[in-house]
């Protein structure tokens, strides 16, 4: 796990980015874009919930998005929109 000190700025950076109104979609895309080599399941949780004060089942969910992880419990992006909604559409 990497330290928040790694993980705050691309949280700052994505709290800022245009990418609220544009979707949940727009929003993971872009957390996965800041995050680079750092990226990760845990580490997009940890981003959602600094950047949207995203409860944390929610963002364990979010980390389940089909472009990032594939299987039977993976996420539409239907699925990630919907789940996302409550913090992101305002």
């Amino acid at each position: 796990m990497y330290a928040p000190s790694l993980l705050d700025p691309a949280a700052d950076e994505l709290r800022l980015a245009d990418v609220v109104g544009r979707g949940a979609t727009e929003v993971a895309r872009e957390a996965r874009t800041l995050l680079g080599e750092r990226f990760s399941s845990v580490t997009f949780m940890y981003v959602l919930m600094r950047a949207f004060e995203v409860e944390y089942t929610a963002a364990r969910d979010a980390s389940r998005w089909h472009e990032f992880h594939g299987g039977s419990r993976a996420l539409s992006d239907a699925d990630l929109e919907k789940l996302l909604a409550p913090w992101l559409d305002h």
